[in-house]
């Protein structure tokens, strides 16, 4: 499963939200409150075996699903 696929799925468990798109707003478009915006953060390392950055834990500048998306393709580009 591709990166781009496995954040939709996290995104979609906790939206219940069929159809995503790149430039969904998670809270706006989503309707993700701050527990689910951390959450995705927790789901992220968990799934994709990463430990994210100190500075890279602050949920609230994660707004669009490209957002989450970038994150983990720079981490992935890292490794």
């Amino acid at each position: 499963m591709s990166t781009h696929d496995t954040v939709l799925d996290i995104l979609k468990e906790l939206s219940a939200t069929e159809t995503i798109l790149p430039e969904q707003s998670l809270q706006d478009d989503l309707g993700l409150d701050s527990i689910q915006l951390v959450t995705i953060l927790i789901e992220i390392e968990d799934r994709f075996e990463i430990l994210l950055d100190e500075s890279d834990m602050n949920p609230f500048e994660l707004t669009t699903v490209k957002d989450v998306v970038d994150l983990v393709e720079r981490y992935e580009a890292a490794a």
